[in-house]
C-alpha cells in the first residue's frame, strides 16, 4: 500500500486578509472623514427662517 504524506495549509484564506483588510481600510476613513467634517462650524448660522405665528400687519 502507497504512503500518502498530507500537509496541513499554512495560513489563512485569501478572502479572509482581503475581508479583515477592507474593514479596516473601512474604520481608517470613518475616522479621517469624522474629524474633517463640516459640521463642526465655529460661527453659528443665523435663523433666516419665517416666524408664522407672530401677526403679520397691526391688528389695531
Amino acid at each position: 500500500m502507497a504512503h500518502l504524506e498530507v500537509k496541513p495549509r499554512n495560513g489563512a484564506p485569501w478572502w479572509l486578509w482581503l475581508l479583515l483588510s477592507l474593514i479596516a481600510l473601512g474604520l481608517v476613513l470613518y475616522f479621517i472623514n469624522r474629524y474633517n467634517s463640516d459640521a463642526r462650524l465655529d460661527k453659528p448660522t443665523p435663523d433666516t427662517s419665517i416666524n408664522t405665528t407672530a401677526p403679520q400687519r397691526d391688528t389695531l
